[in-house]
């Protein structure tokens, strides 16, 4: 329970938080809690669109909690799933259309997945070669991804008079889920389940999941213990960048094409719902769902409060997570004397 109280805390935080929020635009919270849930939870499109952005949050949080293992805190998760996003739209235009639909996904798949590592590589060598902070080099990677990729669709890789590449066959884009009407939800879900079973199984019980946790703790005695840690390291942000390339991969399948700025944020919440998880593939699924219905939350009250409140509340979430264990441990010392 000691464990849990940090995050309760958080929670709490957050709950009083949505209500100030809620109560500056002069709503009643309780009003702007229902309609919310009414339009997300409460009817099927909703829950087809929380499905949907589930999950793609949860592939990005799959990409965040791979480096977070290994003691890394890697936000160029954005800028692999961009760069990604642009290869896999770009090369599913560029396919000859007689291509059968599995050999095109496959392909699609596994290209997302090498520009994802290899965008991640650029941290990784950085990280080991000159002992530069995976949070600096990070956020030069994503300004440097944002440059690259304005001009790749400013250069010819759009459709003429749009920010969007060609649109795939409609035999390669993911069939929706019928049980859900109207809504994105799809088949190219199962890449976010795929990718959590394989996390799973990969961090608790393979050497390689416990040598990163041991880097983690402490890389000086993982050394001493015959771990080749700079190895570790590159692996994990590599395999990290890996899986942001699949989310990449779903955003296009979803979609038919790559769109600019389409999956901006999309790291960052996905950081975020690793932070909140913690090691737990279970609670991957459960923040990955809870920044979900934030985010379509935020367009069901949008006509009575804005948009942008649904953005606050991710922040302090992540704020909050972050400064509730010291929080937790100095209510435990006040309370003590």
């Amino acid at each position: 329970m000691n464990e849990r109280r940090p995050l309760l805390l958080a929670l709490l935080l957050v709950a009083l938080a949505f209500e100030l929020v809620v109560l500056a635009w002069g709503e009643r919270p309780l009003d702007i809690a229902r309609l919310l849930f009414s339009n997300t939870w409460g009817n099927r499109y909703g829950l087809g669109q929380i499905l949907f952005r589930t999950t793609a949050i949860a592939l990005s949080a799959v990409a965040a909690r791979v480096a977070l293992r290994a003691g890394l805190f890697h936000l160029g998760v954005e800028g692999s799933i961009a760069l990604s996003a642009l290869a896999v739209g770009a090369l599913g235009a560029a396919l000859p259309r007689t291509v059968p639909a599995p050999i095109a996904v496959a392909i699609l798949v596994v290209v997302g997945m090498q520009v994802g590592a290899l965008t991640s590589s650029v941290v990784a060598g950085l990280k080991v070669r000159f002992s530069a902070h995976e949070v600096i080099s990070g956020i030069m990677l994503n300004h440097v991804v944002s440059g690259l990729t304005a001009w790749g669709f400013a250069a010819g890789l759009a459709e003429k008079g749009s920010v969007h590449t060609r649109p795939l066959p409609i035999a390669w884009v993911a069939a929706r889920l019928s049980v859900f009407p109207g809504s994105s939800a799809n088949v190219a879900g199962l890449l976010a389940v795929a990718s959590l079973v394989g996390w799973a199984f990969l961090a608790r019980r393979t050497p390689f999941g416990r040598e990163l946790r041991a880097v983690a703790a402490s890389p000086s005695a993982a050394r001493g213990a015959g771990v080749r840690v700079d190895r570790r390291l590159v692996q994990a942000l590599l395999l990290s960048g890996a899986v942001a390339g699949l989310a990449s991969v779903h955003d296009v399948l979803t979609r038919g094409n790559a769109e600019e700025d389409r999956t901006e944020g999309l790291g960052f919440t996905g950081l975020a719902a690793a932070l909140l998880a913690g090691d737990s593939v279970v609670g991957i699924v459960v923040a990955s769902a809870f920044f979900a219905t934030l985010a379509q939350g935020g367009l069901a009250i949008n006509a009575r409060v804005p948009r942008e409140a649904s953005d606050l509340l991710v922040g302090l979430v992540v704020l909050l997570v972050a400064i509730a264990p010291r929080m937790s441990a100095a209510i435990d010392r006040r309370w003590a004397r």
